[in-house]
């Protein structure tokens, strides 16, 4: 799994619908399900069972379905470097949040460098473990902390922060954000837009 599988679930899970009917959502969270054991986020976060089952489901369509939806969330800006500019506001929004709130950007920053099990990444901190804890689950749940295997129990498993850096450009009223991709869980980032 990439950061960038991380980074874009949720809102794919929700932009999705926008390019394909219920119906065909339902069948796909069915056979998601009874294939794998898993939830369609967690397909998502694990983009190749969800791209074989969207084929299985929708056949020729599963692919132009996803290329909609993902261009509908971001754009590649240079595959070399994993830059990309981020489209949907729910993720700038939790983005702007992460990097403004200090403890948030002291997870991100301790989880950098290489994956780090939840409570690896606390005893970094000094900071009480009741407010540790809700921002590390604001951190996963936004798809900024990133783990490799969705195997491992939660006790085992290891996150590392998604983003290297972003930045902003404003262009008149229009604001545009940018984020290099943590290269530590990456392999091949969006290459189903490619």
């Amino acid at each position: 799994m990439t950061s960038m599988e991380t980074l874009l679930a949720t809102s794919f899970e929700k932009k999705f619908s926008d390019f394909v009917g219920d119906a065909e959502i339902t069948k796909i969270k069915n056979s998601v399900f009874e294939q794998y054991d898993m939830t369609l986020l967690s397909s998502i976060k694990d983009f190749e069972k969800f791209q074989l089952i969207t084929g299985q489901v929708l056949g020729d369509g599963g692919t132009p379905m996803i290329k909609k939806t993902l261009e509908s969330i971001c754009s590649l800006e240079s595959k070399s470097e994993h830059v990309v500019e981020i489209k949907d506001e729910s993720i700038k929004n939790a983005i702007l949040a992460s990097f403004e709130d200090d403890v948030k950007k002291q997870i991100l920053d301790i989880a950098f460098d290489y994956p780090l099990t939840i409570w690896e990444i606390a005893s970094r901190t000094n900071i009480e473990s009741g407010i540790i804890s809700e921002n590390i689950s604001y951190l996963i749940s936004n798809g900024l902390l990133a783990t490799n295997d969705l195997q491992d129990s939660e006790h085992n498993k290891k996150y590392c922060s998604v983003i290297d850096n972003f930045s902003v450009k404003t262009e008149g009223d229009e604001f545009h954000m940018y984020v290099t991709i943590n290269e530590i869980t990456n392999a091949d980032p969006l290459n189903i837009i490619s």
